[in-house]
């Protein structure tokens, strides 16, 4: 008779409650700690537990997120103590492991976006009166996320030059006065007040951003009053975008992902190295990969700090380089990529070579 084969004993590490696997995860940030063993994994595959993780990792670091911001509900203790105590580096490095992660998905991503934007608006915006069409506007949010979503953000400001617009909705608001202990003031200070009171707030869909600003007729953006997710850990301090949105099979999704990290993100460590961007640009013309070319090239994606400065075209944002085997864009004459070069990116080319991809484009 055939012995029933048995499960092999547990360490002490799987052994413990599930309660104390999860204090310890949270406590260390170790990601790789669900790799120990397959019994961890299933432990701690929890979709809450990503979730706090990537509002931990990724929530704007702006001043106005220190003051009754991080309530229990929305990242509960160890995380909010330690969300503060996180060095600009340790950030970076926690965002990259996240990245890197097979459970960090774009619709993950997706969701904690529309939940950390109910959220910033329940925290934000209690003191602002909307006329009631504007007020059914934020009561219909989830629609308008919804409709949004289905049509891959195409109307919504994806800041194709790494430079954010206005917002995707701008709403007037009147923001309701303090308490104050006077019971009246002068004429002045009543009409100041009123001109300050005048405030709008901004949504941005597909960055997941909401700002209230005072209502100007000059706009300019200013990163240190948005409330974003996914926010990078500081301007000069970006993480890397991940290896497994710069390969095969290119979907639609993948790009998605790629849009969203890109103007804050980095591809290469140093602009004028683009070692990185040079090898994935390099693999797509020998593949003869025409269409994620065509994408890749067209998309501005953030610089490290390998180059001393942070920062790509003097706004912190570089492109997509690469060459043929033979130094050129492609293969011979009328090469579809040699075209698209010319005519994305004219104006960066160097006269030295130009030339060439004329003569082969």
């Amino acid at each position: 008779m055939a012995l029933s084969p048995t499960s092999p004993p547990s360490s002490r590490l799987e052994s413990l409650p599930l309660e104390v696997l999860e204090l310890i995860f949270l406590h260390s940030l170790e990601v790789n700690l669900p790799r120990a063993s397959p019994r961890v994994s299933n432990a701690l595959s929890n979709q809450l537990l990503y979730t706090w993780l990537i509002r931990l990792a990724f929530s704007s670091t702006n001043p106005g997120s220190r003051d009754d911001f991080f309530t229990p509900d929305f990242l509960p203790e160890p995380l909010s103590s330690k969300f503060w105590t996180l060095s600009t580096e340790d950030r970076a490095a926690l965002q990259t492991a996240l990245l890197s992660c097979k459970w960090c998905t774009l619709p993950l991503f997706r969701k904690c976006q529309r939940e950390y934007v109910h959220h910033a608006l329940s925290r934000r915006s209690r003191d602002l009166r909307f006329a009631p069409a504007d007020q059914k506007t934020l009561d219909n949010l989830d629609t308008l996320f919804d409709k949004s979503a289905q049509e891959n953000f195409a109307a919504c400001d994806k800041a194709p030059d790494a430079r954010k617009g206005k917002g995707d909705i701008i709403l007037p608001a009147l923001q309701s006065p303090a308490p104050s202990s006077t019971s009246s003031a002068c004429t002045s200070t009543s009409t100041s007040t009123t001109n300050d009171s005048l405030k709008k707030l901004a949504i941005w869909l597909n960055f997941g951003a909401i700002q209230i600003r005072p209502k100007s007729e000059i706009y300019y953006e200013n990163t240190a009053n948005i409330y974003r997710l996914p926010s990078p850990p500081a301007p000069i301090t970006p993480a890397p975008i991940p290896a497994k949105l710069l390969r095969a099979p290119w979907s639609s999704s993948q790009f998605e992902f790629l849009q969203l990290l890109a103007p804050d993100f980095y591809l290469d460590e140093d602009e004028h190295a683009a070692e990185r961007s040079g090898a994935i640009t390099t693999r797509l013309i020998r593949q003869r990969r025409i269409g994620p070319f065509t994408v890749l090239l067209g998309m501005f994606a953030g610089v490290g700090v390998g180059n001393g400065n942070g920062n790509g075209d003097g706004n912190g944002n570089g492109n997509l380089k690469g060459k043929g085997k033979d130094g050129g864009s492609g293969s011979g004459k009328g090469d579809p990529f040699a075209r698209v070069v010319l005519d994305e990116r004219w104006d960066e080319i160097p006269d030295s070579v130009r030339a060439d991809l004329l003569r082969v484009g």
